[in-house]
């Protein structure tokens, strides 16, 4: 089974390697990383982990990467004496781990391609205790090599969504074995529960989520007078956060933020696309929207005028302390399918009104208990003016839907710990 699935994706390879130089051509963020990607990591990077006790933990992208750091720092505290290898799938996820992590990771790669000879390099480089995935990549041929070694694998924050659960049940023949060679998987909902269990890991533990977990440093009204200053802020002002946004997003809320100012004309929008690559074309759309716009990165102290009515933040790792200056934020990926929303926590531990579309798949759980707080509201393209301009217009029911959404955040605390208990079980 397993030669034809690495025949698979040998063949696979001849049909998006020519895919893959083009888009290295035109994009820096897929130039990086790819000899680790073919398990060639420097011995200046691995000495740090050489003949030391070691756990191997991979987080895709900048979600994951947030969600598992809690834990690690949690964990490195227990086990000082293991060292921690973390390996991401993107440069963003990289750069998260590098700014916010620099102290704690040990070893910092990219994540090897699923070819057999790869990943038996990267496991014989790294000699792992554990294999630690976060939430949902599962790949076949590390959980098999990983298990045939001794190396106990354990999903984290683990999540499957309606579409990939569909995607596995269609060739059961590869992932019936690969989920039953994960030794734990951390659930972060019972219905992930329910999925992992169908698809064959017998050992599956309703954790929570992670991210419920991940407070962001608690910021004194100094700090925040601070923070607001660097950009430009005045305190009459009322801001709205629409915080990583996909194509297709920002055209809807720059045309209610348009509409909405008519009305509000105190009323300002600080814009985060979720990928930087994103970043010329966003500005291109708020230029021919004919907004008046300022970069971030353009922003600084020496400013002859205050910013722009709209603030495009073209850099990495400011959006999560933005939010405490947020009067409501938005939290994209929910507008347009496919995507399944991101992080609705963020804002909500700062006690912001916290709003997003339909397509929340990835976050359902998340959205349920806000909602079922009254700390936020689920909106469509059509009725996302009108909410906005609700809650613009109405401060004090803000102002306690923002509280309503931190009692909701705090409430389901408690997934690291719960996690930490199995992963220590099985190193």
């Amino acid at each position: 089974m397993y030669i034809l699935y690495d025949i698979f994706l040998y063949l696979a390879s001849l049909v998006f390697i020519p895919i893959f130089i083009i888009k290295m051509i035109k994009t820096g963020k897929y130039r990086a990383g790819n000899l680790e990607r073919l398990g060639f990591i420097s011995r200046t990077k691995t000495s740090r982990v050489t003949g030391n006790r070691t756990i191997w933990v991979n987080a895709v992208s900048v979600g994951e990467t947030k969600a598992v750091l809690p834990l690690l720092r949690t964990f490195r505290a227990q086990h000082p004496d293991i060292k921690i290898a973390l390996s991401t799938n993107t440069k963003t996820g990289q750069e998260v781990a590098r700014k916010e992590a620099s102290d704690l990771i040990d070893l910092l790669f990219y994540y090897p391609f699923d070819y057999s000879w790869v990943i038996k390099r990267v496991l014989n480089q790294l000699r792992p205790e554990a294999f630690i995935v976060v939430e949902k990549e599962v790949w076949p041929n590390t959980m098999r090599l990983t298990k045939d070694r001794g190396i106990p694998s354990i999903v984290v924050n683990g999540t499957i969504s309606d579409k990939s659960f569909k995607n596995y049940k269609k060739i059961p023949f590869i992932f019936k074995d690969t989920f039953a060679n994960i030794r734990a998987y951390c659930a972060r909902t019972e219905e992930d529960r329910r999925k992992a269990q169908k698809l064959g890991t017998s050992s599956v533990i309703l954790t929570g989520d992670l991210k419920f977990d991940s407070t962001p440093p608690a910021l004194s009204e100094s700090e925040k007078t601070t923070l607001a200053k660097k950009l430009f802020i005045k305190k009459d002002e009322v801001i709205i956060i629409a915080g990583s946004t996909h194509k297709g997003e920002e055209e809807i809320i720059l045309r209610s933020f348009k509409e909405l100012k008519k009305d509000h004309p105190k009323l300002r929008l600080i814009l985060a696309p979720r990928h930087p690559e994103r970043f010329i074309e966003v500005a291109k759309l708020l230029a021919s929207m004919q907004l008046d716009y300022i970069k971030r990165s353009l922003i600084n102290e020496t400013n002859s005028r205050s910013p722009a009515d709209v603030i495009l933040l073209d850099t990495m790792g400011e959006l999560g302390l933005l939010y405490s200056l947020a009067t409501i934020a938005f939290i994209g990926g929910s507008l347009v399918d496919g995507i399944g929303g991101h992080n609705l926590l963020e804002p909500a531990f700062f006690s912001k009104p916290v709003i997003y579309g339909p397509y929340i798949d990835s976050c359902l759980s998340m959205a349920e208990l806000l909602e079922a707080e009254g700390g936020s509201i689920r909106i469509t393209e059509t009725t996302l003016t009108s909410a906005l301009d609700d809650l613009l217009t109405d401060a004090e029911g803000a102002a306690k839907m923002g509280a309503s959404a931190y009692l909701a955040a705090i409430s389901g605390t408690g997934a690291t710990e719960k996690t930490l208990d199995v992963i220590n079980s099985l190193i």
